[in-house]
């Protein structure tokens, strides 16, 4: 029975890895990530729902924008299937089972869904341009902050183990503080690096509860 909500869990990973390449692509130029329908960025033609469908979309166009033919960069279908086998990994760190799923174990794994989205676009951002999207950074923070109040005042659970998410907090927070400080372009894409450790440390650290 629950391989059913596994899969459930990957698809969910796919759709949230669609978001997050539409998200690299448009939140360093200021377009609006939640109102403006997807296009393509070589014709502009608006995406229908059939080119939207995360993975399946890209095998049956061929990597191809069903409108201008142009080549859609790989990295969409990879970033789509990474984060679905993330957020897959993610489920079985909880143990998620259809049969003792409690509102906490509901919680935790839609903050974690959230937090890992947010990562990823750190790191494709990063990864990208070399930078770290200010914007991104704070809704981050602020979601961590709200987690571990929810865990201390709702949850009466120890926190002593969340505060690696303080700590990675803090360590993109360096790295914007140093990019705008040197206001030069870095050449290395440490913020993804550091988002990989990030996900590695949040995942691991379920397992060994």
């Amino acid at each position: 029975m629950d391989i059913y909500l596994y899969a459930i869990i990957f698809v969910m990973g796919c759709l949230t890895g669609s978001f997050c390449t539409l998200a690299v692509y448009r939140i360093p130029i200021g377009r609006d990530i939640t109102h403006e329908r997807s296009f393509c960025p070589n014709c502009n033609h608006k995406l229908g729902f059939f080119d939207l469908i995360p993975v399946l979309s890209y095998i049956f166009l061929g990597g191809k924008c069903r409108y201008c033919g142009q080549k859609i960069r790989i990295r969409y279908l990879i970033l789509e299937i990474t984060s679905g086998i993330i957020l897959l990994v993610y489920g079985l760190s909880l143990n998620m089972s259809f049969q003792e799923m409690t509102i906490y174990k509901i919680v935790q794994f839609f903050f974690g869904m959230i937090f890992i989205t947010a990562i990823l676009i750190i790191a494709g951002i990063d990864k990208e341009r070399k930078q770290i999207q200010k914007q991104v950074l704070i809704f981050a923070i602020i979601l961590v902050f709200i987690y571990i109040l929810y865990l201390s005042i709702v949850e009466k659970t120890n926190i002593d183990r969340y505060a690696i998410y303080l700590f990675f907090m803090f360590v993109y927070f360096c790295i914007y503080l140093c990019d705008r400080i040197s206001k030069k372009p870095r050449k290395n894409a440490i913020g993804f690096y550091i988002s990989i450790c990030n996900l590695i440390a949040v995942i691991v650290g379920n397992f060994t509860m």
